[in-house]
C-alpha cells in the first residue's frame, strides 16, 4: 500500500469568486464538487469517470500575491486545441514551445495566476 497516491488538491487564490468559477468552467471540463459553508472555497474535478484526478480549489483572497513562477500546468492531448481554444474565449496565451519531447504553452487566468499547458 502507498502512502500517498497522488496530489489530492491544488489551491488557487482569486479576488472574485463567481466570476473565476464562470472562467474556470467555461475553459475546462470541471464540474464543482465542494462549496465552503462560509463561501470562501469552490473545489472542480475533471468531470471524468475512473480514476479520481487531482481537484482545484479556488478561494477568496482579497489580493493576489506577487508569483513570477507556474503555479502548475494542465496535461492536454492536444496542446494545438487548448491553445486555440483559449485564445477564441480570449484569454492572452504564449505561443506553444517545444523541448525535451515535450509541447507546451503558459496563459494566466482572470486573476493573473500564471498557468500552463503541456502535452509529450
Amino acid at each position: 500500500m502507498k502512502l500517498v497516491k497522488r496530489i489530492d488538491t491544488v489551491f488557487v487564490p482569486v479576488t472574485d469568486l463567481k466570476k473565476s468559477e464562470e472562467w474556470y468552467i467555461s475553459i475546462f471540463p470541471f464540474e464543482v464538487v465542494y462549496r465552503s459553508g462560509d463561501g470562501n472555497y469552490i473545489g472542480f474535478r475533471f468531470d471524468d469517470p475512473g480514476e479520481m484526478k487531482t481537484a482545484l480549489t479556488i478561494y477568496k483572497v482579497d489580493g493576489i500575491p506577487p508569483s513570477n513562477h507556474m503555479a502548475f500546468n494542465f496535461y492536454t492531448e492536444d496542446v494545438d486545441v487548448l491553445h486555440n481554444k483559449l485564445k477564441e474565449s480570449g484569454v492572452e496565451v504564449s505561443e506553444i514551445h517545444s523541448a525535451d519531447g515535450m509541447r507546451f504553452f503558459d496563459f494566466e487566468d482572470p486573476n493573473g495566476n500564471l498557468l500552463g499547458a503541456v502535452t509529450f
